[in-house]
């Protein structure tokens, strides 16, 4: 074999990896997403049109969005709904200096690079992947995130889309 058809079977192979990988990740069954406080998008995002980037500070600024820290939310909540079951267990993480132990909702595999940095600054809106916040309580995973599905936005977008784009 010729060094190119090498690099052609292993280009293929990698491919059919990958593809692989992404069905089996498709396929996971839903995981408890229970919160340690139930918080509403609805709520904050909707009614109120708090910003995702005032939470999700990192997501400007990061590969990650990141969850609020407790502080976030005692800025609002030191004054607001104080007899709230639920503020009232933000104020107990803000009195012991915890953090809210957040359950994540949407995670990638860790062979995958994304950048929330790059797709806002790029005018990705955050609805566009992790669908209308603003409208649910209760926040789940909406898009598939699979390699296909990252792909097809890409190419709608003429964004690039070499492997190492997204496979560092």
């Amino acid at each position: 074999m010729s060094r190119s058809q090498i690099i052609y079977v292993l280009a293929i192979l990698a491919t059919g990896s990958l593809i692989v990988i992404g069905i089996f990740a498709a396929s996971r069954k839903p995981q408890d997403l229970s919160q340690p406080i139930e918080f509403s998008h609805r709520i904050h995002a909707g009614d109120n049109q708090i910003a995702c980037l005032y939470c999700h500070t990192g997501a400007i600024r990061s590969t990650a969005a990141g969850v609020p820290p407790v502080a976030t939310c005692y800025e609002c909540h030191r004054l607001v709904k104080l007899k709230s079951p639920e503020i009232m267990k933000v104020l107990k993480y803000w009195e012991t200096k915890q953090p809210i132990s957040w359950v994540r909702i949407h995670a990638l595999p860790n062979h995958v690079y994304f950048s929330h940095k790059r797709h806002v600054l790029g005018g990705i809106a955050c609805q566009s992947c992790h669908g209308d916040v603003q409208l649910v309580d209760r926040v789940s995973q909406q898009a598939p995130l699979t390699m296909g599905w990252c792909l097809q936005c890409h190419e709608q977008r003429g964004a690039p889309r070499e492997c190492e784009t997204c496979h560092k």
